[in-house]
């Protein structure tokens, strides 16, 4: 990463370059999706074996869609099971490969990049596996005690008779999700941070990753926080541009849909890009914040090689080479 660059524009820069990076993040989305594929189509086999296949595609409108499956709750009822394990499984991926990304962006690999990211991610899932249970519990406590517990206050002190938007009220609702947005974001700064240490190799262990993590965010929070809200904020753009295509495209043929399926899966390609542009701009800033070491003094080589400090008065000559000559020794 080019020092020079700002952050965002190093995290721009290696979301272009490492586009095979966010195809291995984008695979941790796919593979688990695909156990669904399977008992979703067996549910979905009596409308695809009928008649109404083909009415359905030519009327084919999206939002009508998911009307239609939230209409089918209680058949939909055998499929939540699964798709909370289709979660559970992607997010235990996005964890696992977290490692080995940030240590292809510090090495700057861009091909081969998924036997190196397998790799570097078996070698730091442990320590990356504590540092997630430290985030979570720091998340729990923090929120509980910067969030929920001032928001009860406030809603004991507006009483039991209080109307629903009072002032108490509505400033215990506000409170509650300001501040539990800015614990989320610090805590998911520090995470971030503690990665980025054990990918760096700052510290071998999670509990010295966090402590780098708070001294690197200590008087730079709030560039810190607006660097994420920046990407986060490209994410959503990003997600709401793709989904607005795909509710546009309303396919009415089987090819269609097939299209209207790659359009879907670009936008989490592009997604798995922005999450690749966060990690590389956070590097650079976090790169940035790191202590310089000491500079070497330097020190002349004749000056070390006498043991005499630049600076220091010359040793005197020798009174032998100050005496004139004998006049013995001169020539007759």
């Amino acid at each position: 990463m080019n020092a020079n660059r700002s952050p965002v524009a190093s995290g721009l820069n290696a979301a272009l370059r490492h586009w095979r990076l966010a195809g291995v993040l984008w695979l941790s989305l796919v593979l688990p999706a695909g156990l669904a594929c399977v008992p979703l189509g067996r549910m979905a086999a009596p409308l695809d074996d009928s008649p109404f296949r083909e009415t359905l595609l030519a009327g084919w409108d999206s939002w009508a869609v998911l009307s239609w499956l939230r209409s089918i709750g209680p058949a939909m009822d055998s499929f939540g099971p699964l798709l909370v394990l289709v979660v559970a499984a992607s997010a235990f991926l996005q964890l696992f490969l977290s490692g080995g990304v940030l240590r292809a962006l510090l090495a700057d690999v861009r091909r081969p990049v998924l036997g190196r990211v397998l790799t570097e991610s078996v070698a730091l899932f442990r320590p990356y596996l504590r540092a997630f249970g430290r985030f979570v519990l720091a998340l729990v406590l923090r929120g509980a005690l910067f969030a929920a517990l001032p928001a009860v206050l406030l809603t004991k002190l507006a009483g039991k008779d209080a109307p629903p938007h009072g002032t108490l009220s509505t400033v215990a609702f506000w409170w509650a999700l300001v501040a539990g947005i800015g614990v989320y974001l610090m805590a998911s700064l520090r995470f971030d941070l503690a990665r980025i240490a054990l990918a760096r190799g700052d510290s071998p262990t999670s509990r010295g990753a966090h402590r780098v993590a708070r001294a690197r965010l200590t008087g730079s929070r709030l560039s810190a926080v607006a660097l994420l809200v920046s990407w986060l904020f490209l994410g959503l753009v990003v997600q709401a541009v793709f989904t607005n295509l795909g509710v546009r495209m309303n396919p009415s043929t089987g090819g269609g849909l097939l299209a209207l399926l790659l359009v879907r899966q670009g936008g989490f390609l592009v997604l798995a890009m922005v999450r690749v542009g966060f990690w590389a701009s956070l590097l650079s800033w976090e790169a940035a914040r790191r202590p310089r070491a000491a500079r070497p003094v330097f020190v002349p080589q004749a000056a070390a090689a006498t043991g005499t400090a630049p600076g220091a008065p010359a040793a005197a000559a020798p009174a032998e080479s100050l005496a004139e000559p004998s006049p013995e020794g001169q020539p007759g």
